[in-house]
């Protein structure tokens, strides 16, 4: 009479680690591949020898900043976390002068390869007419307002002793002021009490898989994400619409703007540099650049009346004779590599040339 094969009764904990491992575990290592894979692309395409991939590190003070030695796809910083491809030169060379450029991402210029910011470009101008080893540092970064600015001018400053300091600032601040107020701190509520540059530590850069994980890179860089989950303020897309109506100048954002300027200011004298005020140029009628350009514009009076030399690089925009689109990307404030060579060029002659000549 034949026999009959029975199956192998598994105990019931076997079955459940074998569903998990089918369930959990193979999904989990293909996304690790995918990550490896993504990883192991860009470090061909992109890598630098000496620097590692992904701008932003983890920052207990700020939640996120640039770390040092890193890259990305159309980015570099150096050992302090500038982005530049070159270091600091320490000690400084007589007859060169360092420059540093604080702002958000008008000043980082996310659109633009690191060498095409204008910052460098204005690196170039300087170096052509003093010593090569001259520089510029590029301080900028997406979505930081003029407290971030600030805080890490206080860092920056004692540090390196540069010859000036450009502020180019007041784009982020209406954002973070919204930022603040959906984590329950009170702008105003903090200017009554004497504070101010108060700045939120949850911006974008600052969530562990926006930092580490090529995946969800590729998805929110490509509008993907946004499309699926929604998204939140940034600065690194234009706004889909212009306002019905002008709300006008926010008095609490305005306020703080100006209190902080003043300290940063301040602290830049107070580290021997000489500071220069550029007003943020844009397209006024793109999106909602009306409301967000007034706050550098206001911030403008305050500099004048501490005797800061201003510049406006809406002048620039006003001297083009072609379209005016050509000179910015779709946001119509982050500047186009045209753009940027033209305000390097009216930051140095309208300004640096008189303290750096």
């Amino acid at each position: 009479m034949p026999q009959t094969t029975r199956s192998l009764d598994l105990p019931l904990w076997k079955k459940i680690l074998f569903s998990l491992i089918l369930v959990v575990g193979f999904p989990v290592a293909l996304l690790l591949a995918i990550e490896g894979a993504g990883y192991a692309y860009l470090h061909f395409k992109y890598g630098v020898p000496g620097k590692t991939y992904g701008l932003w590190t983890y920052d207990e003070e700020f939640g996120a900043i640039h770390a040092a030695n890193a890259y990305n796809s159309n980015s570099e910083t150096n050992s302090l976390g500038f982005r530049n491809k070159e270091d600091v030169i320490e000690p400084r060379p007589p007859g060169s002068y360092l420059v540093i450029a604080y702002g958000g991402s008008t000043t980082f210029c996310y659109n633009l390869e690191t060498d095409r910011a204008w910052p460098l470009q204005l690196q170039e101008r300087l170096r052509s007419r003093t010593k090569q080893q001259s520089q510029v540092m590029n301080a900028g970064a997406i979505m930081w307002s003029i407290g971030q600015e600030v805080a890490r001018a206080r860092h920056d400053l004692p540090r390196l002793k540069p010859d000036v300091v450009i502020i180019y600032s007041g784009i982020n601040e209406e954002a973070n002021e919204q930022l603040l107020r959906a984590e329950g701190i009170s702008l105003e509520r903090a200017l009554q009490e004497g504070k101010h540059g108060l700045f939120s530590r949850h911006l974008d850069q600052g969530r562990w898989l926006k930092r580490n994980s090529t995946i969800v890179r590729l998805l929110e860089y490509t509008g993907i994400a946004e499309k699926i989950f929604g998204g939140g303020p940034t600065d690194t897309h234009a706004p889909a619409a212009t306002p019905v109506a002008d709300p006008g100048i926010n008095p609490v954002v305005a306020e703080n703007f100006d209190r902080t300027l003043r300290e940063f200011i301040e602290l830049i004298r107070k580290n021997g540099a000489k500071p220069i005020y550029v007003i943020v140029g844009g397209l006024s009628e793109v999106g909602h650049n009306t409301q967000l350009l007034r706050y550098s514009r206001q911030g403008a009076e305050v500099a004048r009346q501490m005797g800061v030399p201003v510049i406006d690089s809406n002048e620039v925009v006003a001297a083009y004779k072609g379209n005016k689109h050509d000179l910015f990307s779709d946001s119509g404030v982050h500047w186009s590599d045209l753009g940027a060579g033209l305000l390097a060029d009216f930051i140095d002659e309208r300004a640096l040339k008189a303290i750096a000549p």
